[in-house]
């Protein structure tokens, strides 16, 4: 048994044993066939995958994002702006662009590029991997599909590369849903030919939640969080550390004309529903995460709003927090603005 568990590991060789014929001596080579190639373009690392669908393990390598950028266009300087500016803050985390296809690159350009963390794609990289040309959408993902499979499932060397798909034209909306579906299937690196942050503000929030562990909740770090510069005067609100709670509740608060706290528990990434059926948000866990923020003791209301769908957990937060006043507010994150308006007469 031992002997065995080494060798599905690759910590052995298959010759050591006696026993193994032919057949099964070449069973263990096509296992141990890599199935994607590994490629490390600076900080990113593109390719490597070994699943064909995401739920039979997860999805590693997150596609990779490029936009061209030519010294020689008359836009040249005004696009390196944008792309040197371009961020987006999502679960918690800022993300820049990828990497910049760069033609006819100069130094000063690629300093810039390099502090800001953009890589610098050129053609000798894209040697190493495959090129799906983009002809029509069904086209393209079955091309796409056809050689995950044969490097995946078939093992086949001559599909071992990882691909990249070039995307030209400005149809902003069709290049979104365009994108989305080769992220999904089953593009190791897209290079745009121009830049529209909406539409990679977009596709990096879809990359996000494709290419995580389907095992492990996206979450976000259990801490106060401020928003609006709050004052003593602020709002309190509380929820469960579940990536989609967080920022359906922040988009909210940050929207507001008044300052206010998000106090969010450890909660497991889950939802607030989930999390109070599993026992993992409580009024002991709530009133510990409130009681180790020093910061909370500057609010003079001392209210604290919590998800209306945990509603029946108001009176055990109350007696676990004697010196604040509980305050069910709404179920729905896109409604807390009206609650907020009418919280006087709550």
């Amino acid at each position: 048994m031992m002997f065995a568990i080494k060798l599905s590991k690759g910590q052995c060789d298959g010759s050591l044993c006696p026993y193994m014929d032919d057949e099964l001596s070449q069973k263990l080579a096509h296992s141990r066939k890599v199935q994607q190639q590994t490629l490390k373009l600076g900080r990113l690392t593109v390719g490597g995958e070994n699943v064909m669908y995401r739920h039979e393990k997860t999805f590693i390598n997150p596609c990779v994002y490029a936009i061209t950028l030519d010294s020689k266009s008359p836009d040249f300087e005004e696009k390196l702006s944008r792309i040197l500016n371009f961020e987006i803050e999502c679960v918690g985390n800022k993300y820049k662009i990828d990497a910049v296809y760069f033609k006819n690159p100069v130094n000063s350009a690629i300093q810039a590029l390099k502090e800001k963390g953009i890589e610098i794609l050129d053609d000798d990289f894209l040697l190493n991997m495959h090129e799906v040309e983009y002809t029509t959408l069904d086209d393209t993902i079955l091309n796409l599909a056809n050689i995950r499979y044969q490097a995946v499932i078939k093992r086949n060397e001559e599909f071992s590369k990882p691909v990249y798909v070039k995307l030209y034209g400005d149809d902003y909306c069709s290049l979104c849903a365009i994108a989305s579906a080769l992220v999904c299937k089953y593009a190791n690196l897209i290079i745009f030919e121009n830049l529209n942050e909406a539409l990679l503000s977009s596709i990096i929030t879809l990359r996000l939640n494709i290419y995580t562990d389907p095992q492990k909740p996206l979450q976000v770090e259990s801490k106060v969080y401020e928003f609006n510069n709050p004052d003593e005067n602020a709002l309190v609100f509380l929820t469960t550390n579940f990536a989609l709670s967080y920022f359906a509740v922040a988009n909210e608060l940050s929207s507001l004309k008044c300052g206010s706290y998000l106090v969010i528990t450890p909660s497991e990434g889950m939802s607030v529903l989930t999390a109070w059926s599993a026992q993992k948000i409580t009024a002991e866990i709530a009133s510990k995460v409130v009681s180790a923020n020093d910061i909370l003791n500057k609010v003079k209301n001392r209210r604290i709003i919590i998800p209306g769908l945990l509603s029946d957990l108001r009176e055990e937060l109350q007696e676990a927090l004697p010196d604040w006043k509980i305050v069910v507010g709404t179920t729905e994150a896109y409604k807390i603005p009206d609650f907020v308006k009418k919280l006087s007469d709550v």
